[in-house]
């Protein structure tokens, strides 16, 4: 009899010890393996997605704010790869700092106040070197390199490797992918090239040659080298955005890198944000670079 209970307890503990690993076992196949995602709720495979509107800004630009709006089709051929086509217009307006620039005081003698800060008592010292011919202090304009995106025009190839879901607030089921897109296109722009020498023949800013020494003819040798420096108030064509260089319209070849994800709702609607990289050759620069953030909404049909 005692041989029996101890056979019987081995089997117990047997079966107690088996028992989770069985249990564990079934779990994993349950929650943890492909089965659980491999049936999409949003498949695209032979689907086309349209995206309109998106809305971003250009991050690294010193002097323009530049809002983009676009939209966009893709075409999965997969669940992983599609083609797609994007169409971005820029919208450009000037940031103070360039308006800073383009008003720029030359104040050798520092007669007037901040450099950027054309407020009355400021004008009326420029307005009165003009008119009596003492000639300072003048606008000492800078006009640096800027180009102002007009429009963006882009096939990429679009890889996307996840696919999940996840639990919000432990309760609400969302899905999404993570995308990386790779593609060229072509990019048209106005651009502003350095501007050297005014539109009134005479250079921004310069050697300034004090004329007040004893010395007649030093003194108009001075003031002759003075004036070849700088625009006064009446020479509107030469400082502000007046003076700026004739702008030129340029199309150059541009690649794109960009990433970003997905978020998907509706049956067959989505939301997106994502980053973009975008480099333009054959500028003055050599090649400007573009880095951008745009986020937009979708569908799937």
């Amino acid at each position: 009899m005692q041989k029996y209970c101890w056979l019987g307890a081995l089997g117990l503990c047997v079966s107690l010890a088996l028992s989770p690993m069985a249990w564990s076992a079934t779990y994993r196949k349950a929650t943890e393996g492909r089965d659980v995602v491999k049936k999409k709720i949003y498949p695209k495979r032979k689907k086309i997605e349209i995206s309109v509107p998106s809305l971003g800004i250009i991050m690294n630009q010193s002097y323009l704010n530049t809002v983009l709006v676009g939209g966009g089709v893709t075409y999965f051929m997969s669940e992983t790869w599609g083609v797609g086509l994007d169409l971005t217009l820029g919208i450009n307006e000037d940031r103070s700092e360039r308006t800073c620039i383009e008003n720029f005081f030359y104040d050798p003698q520092d007669e007037v106040g901040p450099a950027c800060a054309l407020v009355d008592g400021d004008a009326g010292l420029i307005q009165n070197a003009d008119e009596d011919g003492n000639n300072f202090p003048r606008f000492g304009p800078a006009y640096v390199p800027i180009r102002e995106i007009n429009n963006l025009i882009m096939a990429n190839l679009v890889w996307t490797p996840v696919y999940g879901k996840q639990l919000v607030f432990l309760n609400n089921t969302s899905y999404f992918d993570l995308f990386v897109e790779l593609g060229a296109g072509i990019a048209s722009s106005t651009f502003y090239e350095k501007r050297d020498v005014l539109a009134n023949g005479k250079v921004p800013r310069g050697l300034f040659t004090p004329d007040n020494t004893e010395n007649q003819e030093q003194n108009e040798q001075a003031t002759i080298a003075n004036n070849q420096i700088g625009a006064t108030i009446s020479e509107t064509d030469s400082y502000g955005s007046n003076g700026r260089p004739d702008p030129l319209s340029q199309n150059h070849i541009m690649f794109n890198l960009g990433i970003g994800q997905k978020f998907h709702f509706g049956g067959s609607f989505h939301l997106k944000i994502f980053i973009r990289n975008q480099l333009l050759l054959g500028t003055s620069q050599g090649f400007d670079n573009l880095l951008s953030i745009m986020g937009g909404a979708g569908i799937r049909i």
